[in-house]
C-alpha cells in the first residue's frame, strides 16, 4: 500500500507536468486545427534556454523565465510565419511532415550548440522533499505542478474572460463568422502560436530542477501529449489537465509496482481503450 501511495503521489504530481506540456499543443490543434509535431522540441527548446542561462549566470529556473518567455514568443512567432501559416489550408500529412521536419532541425540546432550529452540543472531544492510517514514527495515536483495548475487557470481565464480569449474561440468555432464579427483571424493566430510557444518553453523551464534534458527529447514528449490530447479530448483545456492527470497517474502507479518499460504499455492501452470506446475524448473543445 504504501508503495501504491508513493506511485500515486508521483503520478498527480507528473500529471500536472504532463498537462503543462500538452496545453500549448492543444491550443494550437484547437485554434488552427494544427497537428504540431514540433511542440515536444518547443518544450526542449525551453530546458536548454534555461540550462544556458544557469550555466551562464546561475539563475535558478524560475528566474531563467524572464528570458524564457520573450525568446520562445519571438521564436513562436518566427516559426508560425515561415513554417505554420503557409500550411494551414494543406491536408493533416503537409501538417506532419513540416513540423517533425522542424522538430529534427531544433533538434540538430541544439546539438550543435550543446552536444549530445544529457544535462540537468540542480538548485539547493532539487533532492529537498517534504516526508510523511514513509511517503517521500519531492519540493522540485511540488513546485512544477503547482506552477503548473496556476499556469492552466490563468490561461482558462484567459480564454474565458478576455476580449483576445473570446476572439480565440469564435476563431476556432467558425473562421467566416469570426471574420464578419471583425476579428482578424491572422492576427488571432499568430498571437495564439506565439502562446502555445511561449506555454511550451515555460513546461520545460519549470521541470529542470528535477529533470534531465536531452536535443533528442522532443520526439518523447510529443508523443506523450498526443495521446493526453486524444484522452482529455481534442483542443480542450480541461481536457489536457484531466488527460495529464490520468496518464501521469498510470505512469506513477505502474512503475512504482512493476517498472516503467510497463507504464509506457499501460499508457498506450489506454489510448486503444479511448479510441476505441470514446475517440473525441472526455471533454468540450476549445471554444465550448
Amino acid at each position: 500500500m504504501t508503495t501504491f501511495i508513493q506511485g500515486l503521489m508521483t503520478g498527480i504530481l507528473m500529471g500536472c507536468v504532463y498537462a503543462f506540456f500538452a496545453i500549448g499543443f492543444t491550443l494550437v490543434l484547437g485554434v488552427m486545427k494544427v497537428v504540431n509535431f514540433a511542440h515536444g522540441a518547443f518544450v526542449v527548446m525551453g530546458m536548454y534556454l534555461t540550462i544556458f542561462v544557469f550555466m551562464n549566470y546561475l539563475w535558478d529556473p524560475f528566474l531563467s523565465l524572464l528570458v524564457v518567455i520573450p525568446s520562445m514568443f519571438v521564436f513562436g512567432l518566427i516559426v508560425f510565419y515561415l513554417v505554420i501559416r503557409p500550411i494551414m489550408q494543406q491536408p493533416l500529412s503537409a501538417h506532419v511532415i513540416a513540423t517533425i521536419g522542424l522538430l529534427i532541425v531544433i533538434e540538430n540546432v541544439i546539438t550543435l550548440i550543446f552536444g549530445s550529452q544529457y544535462r540537468t540543472v540542480t538548485v539547493p531544492y532539487t533532492t529537498s522533499a517534504i516526508v510523511v510517514g514513509s511517503i517521500r514527495i519531492g519540493i522540485a515536483r511540488m513546485v512544477a505542478a503547482a506552477t503548473s495548475l496556476c499556469v492552466i487557470g490563468l490561461f482558462y481565464l484567459l480564454l474565458h474572460k478576455t476580449d483576445f480569449g473570446r476572439a480565440v474561440r469564435a476563431c476556432a468555432d467558425d473562421i467566416e463568422g469570426a471574420w464578419g464579427l471583425g476579428i482578424d483571424v491572422h492576427r488571432t493566430y499568430l498571437i495564439a502560436f506565439g502562446i502555445g510557444s511561449v506555454l511550451a518553453g515555460v513546461s520545460g523551464a519549470v521541470v529542470m530542477p528535477f529533470a534531465v534534458a536531452s536535443p533528442g527529447g522532443g520526439l518523447d514528449i510529443v508523443i506523450k501529449t498526443f495521446v493526453i490530447v486524444i484522452i482529455g479530448g481534442m483542443g480542450s483545456v480541461g481536457g489536457a489537465l484531466l488527460g495529464g492527470l490520468i496518464i501521469g497517474m498510470v505512469e506513477g502507479i505502474v512503475s512504482a509496482l512493476w517498472s516503467p518499460a510497463i507504464a509506457i504499455a499501460a499508457v498506450f492501452i489506454i489510448l486503444i481503450i479511448m479510441l476505441a470506446m470514446k475517440p473525441e475524448g472526455f471533454l468540450k473543445r476549445i471554444s465550448e
